[in-house]
């Protein structure tokens, strides 16, 4: 019996540790679980990196500072020319617009009436403008342009924010005072040329700011021509209004030197007679 237990402990307490190996190791059911996870994920590292791409979100796009203008050629009638214009200048006034210029000229007996508007719209107030335009006039060229500013908001933007820093940087060294005055006259005077560089690049920003942000419009009033102008004899006619232009571009140069020359003739010309005088007496002498 003796040697009976003498044999039978050992072997039940190395049964008891082998049972509780396999408890340590064995699985549990949230490992198995999430076993295909760590596998998926692993086979997104592995292998499959276009399956992975395609769960991120698609990158932003850098934003573009385009500078948009139009251009615009309108004809009306003559006698409606000044009355549509101040129409289109009032709409775009109620559009919230920034009108830059705006020019009327009457007609006179050697042109046609006139007129000009530049302003800068809001964007979203493009469309409705110029759906309006024609309501005073007929559109007869349309022009659009664009220009790419980008670099330049990047580089002024840049340069405002170096600036700014620098300007932080200098004040904080002027609220210290650690250095001898000399050094504070130094740093006051580096502080003034920062303010000022940070003060024009903040001006073109500012302007680029009025390019990119509203649309340029440039809008053009010409009077509408009559029969006599657009016929078969225009051609003639308008080589004799040159041809009469010509003239009297011609006899306004006369009379402007005859002006000029004028006040000297009074001069120079008792001076002559008296010359032609002393001549004739200096010969009258030697004979």
């Amino acid at each position: 019996m003796t040697t009976l237990l003498k044999y039978f402990i050992p072997l039940l307490l190395c049964l008891t540790a082998c049972g509780h190996k396999e408890d340590i190791v064995a699985p549990t059911p949230a490992a198995l679980n999430a076993a295909p996870t760590l596998v998926a994920d692993d086979t997104i590292r592995g292998g499959k990196q276009e399956e992975g791409k395609a769960l991120l979100p698609p990158k932003e796009e850098s934003r573009r500072y385009i500078a948009l203008r139009h251009s615009l050629l309108i004809e009306t009638a003559p006698g409606t020319l000044q009355a549509n214009f101040e129409a289109t200048t009032r709409y775009c006034e109620q559009l919230h617009c920034q009108i830059l210029s705006a020019s009327f000229n009457r007609e006179s007996p050697f042109q046609p009436p006139s007129a000009s508007l530049s302003a800068r719209i809001p964007p979203a107030a493009l469309e409705p403008f110029l759906a309006g335009l024609n309501q005073h006039g007929t559109v007869l060229q349309h022009r659009r342009e664009s220009e790419d500013k980008t670099d330049a908001v990047i580089d002024a933007e840049a340069r405002i924010k170096n600036l700014t820093e620098l300007r932080d940087r200098l004040r904080s060294m002027l609220s210290n005072r650690s250095g001898s005055i000399k050094d504070v006259i130094e740093v006051e005077r580096e502080l003034a040329k920062t303010q000022a560089e940070l003060d024009s690049i903040a001006g073109v920003r500012k302007a680029l700011a009025n390019e990119t942000e509203l649309v340029a419009i440039e809008i053009n009033f010409q009077a509408q021509k009559t029969l006599s102008e657009s016929g078969l004899f225009s051609p003639v006619a308008a080589a004799w209004d040159e041809a009469g232009h010509v003239l009297m571009n011609s006899l306004a140069s006369l009379i402007t030197f005859v002006a000029a020359v004028l006040p000297w003739m009074a001069i120079v010309i008792p001076v002559v007679l008296l010359l032609r005088r002393l001549w004739r007496r200096r010969k009258v002498f030697k004979a």
